[in-house]
């Protein structure tokens, strides 16, 4: 059983940030998933953007990056991480959500991009994307009714928060239509894609 009491949640800072990508999210996500360090200091310097990392008194357990919605009601958990070597499957990372919950109270929802079931890809990688979108059920997601398709990566959508459907995926909208010009947002952006 883990003790939320044993752990920490605190900012990184921009050093902590670059080891972070290089040492946990560079061989948890797929090049097609990962942001550019260069987009992720982009939104840092412009105040939108908020690393964490999950600490066990000096030891970093897990790692999370949160979005900010330009009008400042949603975030988007942009990536969420066990760190290597640290035992999975053992509660950490719904420690971490914890943490963020308690921290984004404040904010009108908290989305999540997972990655969908895909007929194309193998049947252990779906069972492997069934247990991430069954831990966000989990830990008190909603599952929203749209699939977004970002930058080619089909992305089944959650919401924490009592917002509706249509407010979560305006939010959703707004993060991308900031960041790109209309032509990036039009050829890589699809929110919704219908299904």
């Amino acid at each position: 059983m883990i003790e939320l009491e044993q752990y920490e949640l605190k900012k990184l800072d921009l050093d902590a940030l670059h080891l972070v990508y290089r040492d946990h999210l560079t061989p948890d996500f797929p090049p097609a998933e990962r942001k550019p360090m260069a987009a992720m200091e982009k939104l840092l310097d412009a105040g939108r953007y908020e690393p964490w990392g999950l600490y066990r008194g000096e030891e970093l357990m897990a790692y999370a990056m949160m979005w900010k919605d330009p009008e400042g009601s949603f975030e988007l958990l942009d990536y969420l991480g066990v760190c290597q070597g640290k035992p999975r499957g053992q509660g950490i990372g719904t420690v971490m959500v914890a943490y963020l919950m308690d921290h984004y109270s404040h904010v009108e929802g908290i989305l999540v991009e997972a990655e969908a079931e895909d007929e194309s890809v193998s049947e252990e990688e779906n069972a492997l994307r069934r247990r991430r979108l069954a831990f966000y059920r989990r830990v008190g997601f909603k599952d929203l009714s749209y699939v977004a398709e970002i930058y080619g990566v089909r992305y089944a959508m959650f919401l924490y928060g009592d917002k509706s459907e249509e407010e979560a995926m305006e939010a959703h909208q707004r993060l991308y239509h900031y960041e790109l010009t209309p032509w990036l947002y039009d050829r890589f952006i699809h929110i919704p894609e219908k299904m």
